[in-house]
Formats: C-alpha cells, structure tokens, sequence
C-alpha cells in the first residue's frame, strides 16, 4: 500500500486522480493519509468528497509530525501558482504565499525521515525559478532521482489546454520513466458537446450580456459545440470575472455563456461522484477548478510515479 500526504490539497484534484488511479489498479493502491490545505472553503469542499482535512498553514507546521517511516510514502506538492505565472506579481522571493514550498524544501534537505516519493505540480514558470532549483538540488543532494517537465490535456486527447509542469523524484533508483502520453489521436477522445450540462444551456447566471460580447468578441475564446475539433482554453481562478484570458465561452443559439462549474470539471476529468456542496457560489467553485488539475494527467504522472503500466484505452 502507497501512502501518501497531499500539501496544498485544494478541492481534491489529485484526491480525485487517486480514486481512478485505484480504480483502473486495485492490486497498488495509494491511500491518502492527510490531506492540507489553508483555505477552509476548498477544505469544506475536500471534506465533502473525501473525508477529513487539516485546514492549517504548512509553514507553521512541524514536518517531522507528517513524515513516516513507512518504505513507501509519498508527498504531493501543489504549492501557489500565482507568484510564479506571467499573471502573478512576478516577484517569488518577495511574496509569503512561497514560504510553504521553501519549508518543506527545507525539511527536505534537513529532516531525518524523508518520503521515498516527492511529486509536483505548477506553472511551466515555476521550473525557472529559485524556488524550483532549490527544491530540485535538495532532493539530488538526499539521494532522489529525478523526471521533471511539461504536459497538457491535448497530448491525452482532451480538448482542454492546461499546460502544467510536474515534477516525480524518487529515492534510490537510477532512472524514472517519464509520464508518456499516448500517441495523440486524430480526434479528441470526447467533444465539448459531449460534456456540456443542458440544465445549463439557459442559465441566466451563466449568461454574457450581448453588449458585453460585441465590446470584447476579437479577445474572448468562443466556442461552437458543434465542431468536433473544438478545444477549450485553460480555465483560471479569474473565470467569471475577468472576460478575457480566464477560460472559453458557449456561443450557441445566438447567445454567448460561460461554461458551468460542472462542465468545467467535466473537462478536467472529474467525475459524475465528484460534487460540491450547495451553500459554495459559483464563483467560488469556478475559483477553485481555475487552481485546481488536470485529472487525467495527474493519473498519468502517478502511475509513472509508481512504474504503474497504464491501461490500455480505446479512440473514438
């Protein structure tokens, strides 16, 4: 049995990516022994599909308390993307939303039991930053061997751009096998209609005013249901209230509507189980999908993780 500690937990993403992992590989199941996360809406939401969560700040925590001495426990790192993408402030060494990363990078370079499995995921940006070449000398120095680099969706077949950079290092081994995607299909593996909720289609909450779409038409991502080809864009933690550069918009009907919360995470892989509760806005659960990952590509990622062959899949 894989245990595992997921830092910066969020709604559940990788919670998620960890329920199918188990589902497509009963005989190496990972177990998910914590769960933290500082924002206590995204816990309340974590809380509801997967049990309990330490809604606390990790730079104030004692790591030796999380780390085992288990021979396979793993720790996920989902650490602040926005101090590092183009976006952000552009500033990481000033901004205290990094402190977590560097904590556990300093427990890393200092703690007397380390997992035998570090996993990470963030913005193609934070590969160049100090914070990921600290991190990434830290583990060399503790005996890790490491994969790093960028994978989105579109390479798995899904028409969602979110391009993300992961990170697997593991102690005691020459060589990790990269998370390959399968050779790119010539058409998606689902099409945008085939995700999109029709109790959403006339939402007046989900609704852009038409005076609003003739002002910023040339800059928002549209798109036609119909085409099979369609991709969506990478939907952000702004979706909903910035118009543009935040996600892809439903133009059907003569009329112009953002994707739910549902079909966004549709189009992230979660799946039908995954729900949240009423008393969250919709804004907030577009929030949190924006922060949130790819699930089938963090499944990916895990089953490279744990030299886990993935199951063989069919086309359309």
């Amino acid at each position: 049995m894989i245990t595992l500690v997921e830092f910066f937990c969020g709604m559940g993403g990788v919670s998620e990516a960890i329920r199918q992992f188990n589902s497509a590989h009963p005989l190496r199941r990972i177990c998910v022994e914590r769960a933290i996360e500082i924002d206590r809406d995204c816990g309340a939401v974590y809380q509801h599909n997967f049990g309990a969560v330490d809604c606390r700040s990790i730079d104030s925590m004692d790591l030796s308390e999380v780390a085992t001495a288990r021979s396979e426990q793993a720790w996920w790192l989902s650490p602040p993307c926005q101090p590092y993408c183009r976006r952000g402030r552009g500033a990481p060494r000033q901004d205290r939303r990094c402190d977590a990363i560097r904590a556990i990078t300093h427990y890393l370079s200092h703690g007397d039991r380390v997992p035998s499995v570090v996993l990470l995921e963030n913005v193609p940006e934070f590969a160049t930053s100090e914070d990921a070449a600290d991190l990434v000398s830290t583990l060399h120095r503790r005996g890790y061997a490491t994969w790093s680099g960028n994978l989105c969706p579109t390479q798995f077949g899904i028409p969602n751009l979110r391009r993300r950079h992961y990170l697997i290092a593991r102690r005691g081994t020459a060589e990790i096998s990269p998370p390959m995607p399968p050779p790119e299909p010539s058409t998606w593996l689902f099409t945008i209609a085939s995700i999109l909720d029709a109790n959403s289609e006339f939402a007046a909450e989900l609704l852009v005013q038409t005076s609003t779409v003739d002002a910023y038409r040339g800059a928002m991502d549209l798109i036609d249901p119909h085409d099979e080809l369609a991709r969506a864009a990478c939907f952000g933690s702004g979706y909903g209230k910035s118009l543009i550069r935040s996600g892809s918009y439903i133009q059907q009907g003569g009329r112009v509507r953002h994707f739910s919360p549902v079909e966004v995470a549709r189009l992230l892989g979660f799946s039908s189980r995954y729900v949240f509760p009423d008393r969250i806005p919709m804004r907030r659960r577009w929030k949190m999908l924006g922060n949130s990952v790819s699930v089938p590509v963090v499944k990916t990622v895990l089953e490279a993780a744990f030299d886990v062959a993935a199951p063989r899949r069919c086309t359309r």
